[in-house]
């Protein structure tokens, strides 16, 4: 099964976590949270790097359907300082 079939099938609203990786930096955790702005956040997690120079964020949220769900990862996608996401 391909990956956009998955997340099509998925029975809506639906709980997802969002995970992304980027530099340890304000903006970069500023320009997460951004995203989510008119979600209401089920849980947020980040975790330094043992370097520090970059954290992951974990973000979950219910989402409504496969077009939000995709929409977020667009989003996710364009932030600077991102270098990668689940």
């Amino acid at each position: 099964m391909s990956e956009q079939n998955s997340f099509t099938e998925m029975i809506y609203p639906a709980r997802f976590t969002y995970k992304m990786m980027g530099d340890d930096t304000d903006s970069f955790r500023d320009s997460v949270k951004a995203v989510f702005v008119l979600k209401e956040v089920i849980d947020i997690q980040e975790r330094r790097s043992s370097s520090g120079k970059y954290v992951s964020i974990s973000i979950t949220v219910d989402v409504e359907n496969y077009n939000e769900l995709r929409s977020f990862y667009e989003m996710i996608s364009r932030i600077d300082g991102l270098k990668y996401h689940l």
